[in-house]
């Protein structure tokens, strides 16, 4: 395939899978506990019980929450340096295209922000780039379609949330942040419904996240030479 020294990405896709998976369903389990402390928050507000009551009953879901940030920061972090990789191999096997390895990193940074057009098209390129079936010195993987996963995702991770978080409004974000006991009460009581389709968005973006990770790195290595060295 190529004398250069190519970086491997299996091990980096395995760990990508995993913690994907674990955003996912913590996010999903979350909700569904906070459901299960709706009552207990209803009769915290009406003052029928404690604001210990009300913790102890809410405690599950804010404690299954927790897991997910330090998971997904992790999924964040392993992901720039598997998409750092799979753009290097590419630099490395001369199929230059529009974004650098640099932008692996810098791109989940710069504006739109939440949206994630960079990463995005970068994605794109990348999946364009990763054709096993294009041989070395040929450019025509610039004009390849690209697989509706990796749109798919887009929209469930960089699109889909942005309507949903402004419909559950600041007051509950804010109530959350500040730890005050009757705003979060509310939050639990008002929007759960919000939650719960929040939720189901997390899960998706995690399940179409998981096949675009498997997919891609399966034609990376196809590429590379990696998986035949790994038979």
């Amino acid at each position: 395939m190529s004398s250069v020294a190519l970086k491997r990405v299996q091990g980096l896709t395995t760990w990508i899978v995993v913690l994907a998976a674990i955003v996912g369903a913590v996010g999903v389990g979350s909700t569904l506990l906070t459901l299960l402390a709706r009552d207990e928050a209803s009769d915290f507000l009406a003052g029928r019980i404690t604001d210990d009551d009300f913790v102890e009953a809410y405690s599950p879901a804010l404690l299954l929450g927790f897991v997910q940030v330090p998971a997904m920061i992790a999924l964040v972090v392993l992901t720039m340096i598997w998409m750092h990789r799979l753009a290097s191999n590419h630099r490395a096997l001369h199929r230059d295209g529009t974004w650098s390895p640099g932008w692996a990193i810098g791109g989940w940074f710069l504006p739109p922000l939440v949206l994630y057009v960079i990463p995005y098209l970068m994605f794109r390129e990348l999946w364009k780039a990763s054709d096993p079936s294009v041989p070395a010195g040929d450019d025509r993987w610039k004009t390849n379609p690209v697989s509706i996963v990796v749109t798919l995702w887009w929209l469930a991770y960089g699109v889909a949330p942005i309507p949903i978080a402004i419909a559950q409004g600041r007051e509950g974000i804010t109530g959350n942040l500040n730890g005050d006991m009757e705003s979060l009460a509310e939050t639990v009581d008002e929007r759960l419904a919000w939650s719960f389709a929040s939720s189901l968005i997390v899960a998706l973006a995690a399940v179409l996240y998981i096949v675009l990770a498997r997919q891609l790195s399966r034609r990376h290595r196809q590429l590379t030479g990696e998986s035949a060295q790994s038979a």
